[in-house]
């Protein structure tokens, strides 16, 4: 009897125990799905992160420093003031790039032309874009440009690396400029309320290239106004003399004005406007054909032009008078001041004029209480 009761009690220990592993088991197989679907997910998920970061259009803003484009050290460094508030938009007007390896060499050779041929302390830019959607640093944020004469002080100088005359650049580009004003915003570098401008609008140049030029306009802190980026370099007043914009001779000498100039007449040129002193220029020599050839006057008939770029092109001057249209019942003797578009001045040129009208009063051209008739449609 003791012998078939310990027969059993075998069993069932054994019986136990094998269901004991069979739980074991599943517990592990389970343990190890888990694990596996775990293992996967991670895999996946970093295939994706690296798939990501391929893509450039995903990456956030890259900024190269000068080790890494092997630039050579500057030989002088002069502290720029910050937070900036003014921004000048080149290009480089080179060939552009769209890898990291043809970027470093572009920067290399413009750093070599710069020091080497320009005599330039370092690179001008204090940073440039890349085509492939990199930022280089040039200067950085802490020195001063060499990017335009005269602004170094006062502005930040980014370039875009290529041409842009006759193709935008890509998205690629555009999107990490913006990212690197968004980044001198944060890092208090770049004043929250900067302002950007094109080389052209204070030189006589095609840079930045009329297709990103084009396309600068539609940022929302492009300013066509130039004027207080130009009193910064206390150049508030800048004069495009005859020579500068080609003018023909006058056909005949012309009377000379009765000193000083009691009053000023301003007047609509009624022509295309101009934002730029190189499409300035154009329209200012067009007028000067068409008064001279159609209208049969003397010369080009105002006494200054004052242009979109903010510059004031020199016509008759300060001391020849110009010739009464044959619409007005009587002669008039002053100062003719035309404003370069097809309707009234806009608020930037009636700023260049009336500090140009200041200007007069001091040289003693015109009387302090001179009398405005403005004819501007």
């Amino acid at each position: 009897m003791k012998i078939h009761q310990s027969t059993q009690s075998t069993v069932r220990n054994e019986d136990q125990a094998a269901n004991t592993n069979v739980r074991r088991l599943s517990g592990l197989i389970w343990t190890c799905s888990i694990l596996l679907v775990l293992v996967a997910t991670t895999a996946a998920y970093f295939v994706w992160m690296m798939t990501q970061n391929d893509n450039p259009a995903n990456r956030a803003l890259r900024i190269l420093d000068r080790s890494e484009w092997m630039g050579e050290p500057p030989s002088a460094f002069r502290l720029l003031p910050i937070p900036v508030q003014n921004v000048i938009i080149h290009h480089t007007a080179t060939e552009g790039c769209d890898t990291e390896e043809v970027c470093i060499y572009r920067m290399r050779m413009i750093q070599s032309f710069h020091m080497d041929s320009l005599n330039y302390t370092d690179i001008a830019y204090h940073f440039l874009i890349g085509g492939d959607g990199q930022v280089y640093v040039g200067r950085g944020w802490h020195g001063q440009g060499q990017h335009l004469k005269g602004y170094g002080a006062v502005s930040l100088g980014i370039a875009f690396i290529g041409t842009f005359v006759n193709v935008a650049p890509p998205p690629l580009q555009v999107r990490a400029f913006k990212l690197l004003m968004d980044e001198g915003v944060r890092l208090h570098k770049l004043h929250a309320d900067y302002h950007i401008y094109a080389h052209r609008q204070l030189r006589t140049t095609e840079s930045p290239g009329q297709k990103l030029f084009e396309m600068m306009k539609h940022w929302p802190r492009w300013s066509a106004d130039v004027t207080s980026l130009r009193s910064l370099n206390k150049e508030p007043l800048r004069f495009v003399p005859r020579s500068s914009w080609l003018a023909q001779p006058p056909q005949y000498n012309m009377p000379d004005l009765e000193l000083p100039v009691k009053s000023v007449r301003f007047e609509s040129t009624s022509s295309e406007p101009c934002s730029t002193q190189a499409s300035c220029v154009l329209r200012v020599r067009s007028l000067q054909t068409e008064h001279i050839e159609n209208l049969n006057r003397q010369d080009i008939n105002y006494n200054f032009v004052v242009g979109g770029d903010g510059n004031v092109y020199v016509g008759r001057g300060w001391d020849y008078s110009c010739e009464t249209p044959p619409t007005d019942e009587r002669q008039f003797n002053g100062l003719i001041v035309g404003f370069v578009g097809l309707s009234k001045h806009t608020s930037s040129q009636m700023n260049v004029s009336q500090q140009l009208l200041a200007q007069g009063i001091k040289l003693g051209k015109l009387v302090p209480d001179y009398q405005l008739i403005d004819k501007s449609k």
